[in-house]
This record gives C-alpha cells, structure tokens and sequence, in this order.
C-alpha cells in the first residue's frame, strides 16, 4: 500500500470516463480502417457523417442500459497517453484506441462549426501523426481531460491549466492502490442471436422491428407501380466449380471447390465473381451471394410464389460501401418444366441440417435463370421487366441503404425442384438413447412475411416498353434469271418479278440457267 497523497482540487482522476464525439480523416483511409467480411456475408465499414464524425450505431437500441447522448457520442476512457473508446460504458469490444503524442489547444465553446452541438473540442494527434479532434457538450468536463492530458505530456498551458497557490484551496485525499485498475465490462446484448423464420420474422429486434424501409413487401401489379425508364446494367459471369481461390466466407474451400451451405436457416452460395450491377450514376455493386427462399418473401397483390431467388451485391464505389442491391426472382410451381440454373445446382443433392454442405458440380451462371428450354443459348442476361423501391436486407441484421430489384414475371419451375428444395430445410425426427422417436415440429420454411411500406414508391420497369423487339423484316418476293444474247450466252438473276430492261435479256427458266436441259422459247424481256 503505498502512502497516502496530497493533490490539488482541481487535479481529475487518474483514469476518467466520458460521453464524447470523435472526428478524424483517418476513418476514410480504406488501408487503416477496411471494411470486414461478419460471419452473415455483410461488408461492415466504418461510418462517418459528411464531416468525419464516427456514427454510433448503437444509438437506439431499446436494449441497451445506455442512453447515448446521440448515435455520434461514444464512452470514452483516458489512462495515462492512452485513450479508447468503446459503443457503450458497459460494451467489451474496444472501438478504438489511441496513443497520444500531442495535444492542441481547446477550441471554445461555441465557436467549432464541425458539430451541429454547441461543444467544445481539443485536437490531439497519435503516434502516427493522424489527427483526432474530440469534443463534447460540457466545456469544463473537455478542460479537465485537456488539462489531464496536458499532465502526462509533461506540458503546462497556464490559459487552461492554471497552477494554483498551494497555501489556498488545498484538499487532503488519501489514494490508497493496492493492485492496477483493471476495466471488466459486461458483454453487450447481441441483436438476433440465434434467428430463425420459425415466426416468419415477427420475434427479430433491431433494425428489423424498428427500420421503416423493410423488404420485403406486397407489390402492385405492374398497372398501378409508377412506370420508369431507368434500367442499370446487369453483368454476369459463369463460375466455375473449381480452381478459385478461398474466400472470407469459407464457401469455396481451400480445394478451390464451389459450394452450396444450408447456413443461418438458408441455402447460400457464395462467390466474389458472378459479376456485378451498375447504377445510371456509376456505382458499382459486385453480386457476392445468392440465396434461395422457400415460399417467396415478394408477393405480388397479395399472392405468394413457391420459391425466390435473391442475388445479394455488395457496394463498391466509394459512398456505397454499406449499401446493397438485392436482385430477385419469383417462382410459381409448374410440373413437368425445366430451368438450366437450378439443374446446375443439382436439387437432387442438396444441403440439409445434418450435412449442411454441397460441393456443386456445375458451373454457375446467372443468366441461365432465363433459360427454360435446353436447345436455348444463353450468353448474357436476357432482358426482363421489374419492380424496384428502397428496401433492406430480408434477414437480419436487416440493413437498409439496400436498392430492390424483383422481376415483375415469374419464372416456371419444377413440381420435383420445388418439393426437394423444401425439404432440405426439414429437420429430420431423431432417435434418443432409449429408442424413442422424437418427432420434429421444425417447419421447413425461409421466408419472412411482408413488411409495412410507409409510404415508399414502387417502380417499374417494362422492358418491352422502352427496349420493343426488332420488327420482322419481310423477305423479298423470289427472283428470276435472264439472258443476253451475245458471242456467248450469260445469264444472271435479277431480283423481283419485274424485268430488268437490259437491251437483248430474255426471261429463261431455272432450268436453262442453271444448265439442267432445254427450255421453252425466250420470251423478250423489254
């Protein structure tokens, strides 16, 4: 235990606590801070507002103790040089962490037109020389950790840090250590652990009971969507079965093997090459994930399809990192048809709980969806009509920023197809230690029931509209062969019933033209 120690008044604690804002250029730098694959397939990136404040998005979560000032307020912690930041107070996983180097002077109240708060702000600057302004509401809290900081720098600032009279305003304070502080927090509620569609979606939390641009919704007929000419560029590639590399998610394996998952109640595919769809603006969203829904999530006035398929695409372009676009097609059960996409995903071996992995033999072609009859040759995405609006992922985490694509014309698919999709979502009966059968009542199902459209247009694209079929080209009437008489006799074929004119041409039969014996008499052309 070491003795006890007399400091001044107005000296903060050793270690301080405290609801800031944190603003840095930093957080754009792709190299410092790149986007991270979760375990869901999502591309997670750190989000700032138009002035480089970090977001906090946590802010509004109804489970959290917590209540953030704002979701751009993070609890900070100050021990010695070093200065983290975490979601919440109680929250395990540090956020960021920063040694500092050098403190700037405090920018007063007021006066930082970078806040929409009336705050005050310091600048410091970490080892790397990046810059971080921190700023909060109450000035005298943002003195105190200045002037703390200023401590352990070994600087003084005696605007802001005035030394006081040691004969004057002295408290004794006793601070007995007998072992380092050492921060334990409580792990922080994770949103939708352990989800699944057994409620069709009504017990998920967060963004997808809260969110106002949920997917997916019951769309209009084509008639009553507002008509729209704007169409992007659908791009696709074939995949083959092998000779990838691995990816983040782990769906193609270190053999380089493409394979389908039964994974969080869903049957996915990923892959970083399908090929990509690109905005009227530029942006760039490359197709990472298909994902197969049985029933439909779309239903189209109120009707509800046998099977969806989403083709999920991450945001490239700078700005639409944390945006996606979801394309999607609808299924209506017809025995007897066929679709070369989903014979290339062999339905007769699927994924299934109790072995959740498929390697596909076939190579993956998005375009073949279109492809309903075997003689047909397919090369690039056919074009097709759709619906679009401003939606959200349909499984959770739910994020919005997600553009909605789903063909307004459903595509046939197969009573054996459809059925074997179906069950590979069944868990099987299982048998316990004594023998007895313990009956399943898992309902083999992966769709989410249609969310409310709070007032959210619905477009559509009619491509026989704004790209009509090429009209039939009339074939011309048949010909007929004529002669010139000369030194010697040529012939030639002139188009049309009507004589050419030529001086000395008769009309002559195919048969005298073509030397297949004699004709009749010539009849004078002109």
């Amino acid at each position: 235990m070491n003795p006890g120690t007399i400091e001044r008044a107005m000296t903060p604690d050793p270690i301080l606590g405290e609801w800031f804002m944190i603003s840095s250029k930093a957080f754009r730098d792709n190299r410092k801070f790149p986007p991270i694959r979760l375990t869901d397939g999502n591309l997670v990136k750190i989000e700032t507002d138009m002035k480089d404040f970090r977001i906090n998005n946590a802010h509004g979560n109804p489970h959290l103790q917590d209540k953030l000032p704002s979701n751009k307020f993070f609890w900070f912690r100050l021990s010695g040089l070093n200065l983290y930041y975490s979601s919440t107070k109680t929250d395990i996983n540090i956020l960021g962490a920063i040694s500092i180097d050098s403190l700037d002077s405090v920018v007063s109240t007021g006066t930082d037109a970078t806040t929409e708060y009336i705050s005050t702000c310091f600048t410091i600057k970490d080892l790397n020389r990046d810059e971080w302004k921190i700023c909060g509401l109450d000035e005298k809290t943002v003195k105190i950790w200045y002037c703390q900081i200023k401590t352990f720098l070994k600087e003084e600032d005696l605007v802001m840090c005035p030394k006081q009279d040691p004969s004057t305003n002295i408290i004794e304070k006793t601070i007995n250590i007998t072992q380092p502080i050492i921060i334990i927090p409580i792990p922080s509620k994770q949103c939708n652990s352990g989800w699944n569609y057994q409620k069709e979606g009504d017990d998920w939390e967060c963004d997808c009971a809260e969110g106002r641009e949920q997917a997916p919704i019951d769309l209009p007929i084509k008639a009553d969507a507002i008509d729209s000419e704007v169409r992007p560029l659908f791009q696709y590639e074939p995949v083959e079965p092998a000779g990838h590399a691995p990816t983040l998610d782990g769906a193609i394996g270190a053999d380089g093997k493409l394979r389908i998952e039964l994974k969080e109640n869903l049957l996915r595919i990923f892959h970083n090459r399908f090929g990509k769809i690109v905005t009227m603006d530029g942006a760039v969203y490359n197709a990472e994930e298909i994902i197969f829904h049985t029933p439909s999530e779309h239903t189209i006035k109120g009707k509800t399809y046998d099977m969806e398929i989403q083709i999920v695409h991450y945001g490239q372009t700078k700005g639409d990192i944390a945006k996606q676009i979801v394309l999607s097609f609808l299924f209506e059960k017809t025995p007897g048809k066929y679709n070369q996409f989903l014979e290339d995903i062999n339905f007769f071996d699927l994924p299934n709980p109790t072995s959740p992995t498929r390697e596909l033999p076939s190579r993956v072609f998005i375009p073949n969806i279109f492809k309903i009859n075997e003689e047909d040759d397919i090369v690039s995405m056919e074009p097709f009509s759709f619906f679009t609006y401003q939606g959200s992922l349909t499984f959770p985490p739910c994020t919005e920023d997600t553009i909605i694509y789903v063909a307004s014309d459903p595509l046939p698919i197969g009573s054996t197809a459809l059925q074997l999709f179906q069950e590979a979502l069944r868990i099987p009966d299982l048998m316990d230690e004594k023998g007895n059968v313990i009956v399943s009542d898992w309902i083999p199902k992966s769709a989410r029931k249609t969310q409310p459209l709070n007032g959210r247009p619905v477009f559509h694209y009619d491509h026989e509209k704004n790209c009509p079929p090429r009209p039939n080209v009339k074939s011309e009437p048949k010909g007929h062969y004529e002669k010139i008489r000369k030194a010697i006799t040529n012939y030639f074929f002139v188009s049309g019933n009507d004589p050419s004119g030529i001086p000395n041409a008769y009309v002559v039969s195919e048969d005298e033209a073509q030397g297949r014996g004699y004709a009749p008499k010539p009849t004078k052309a002109s």
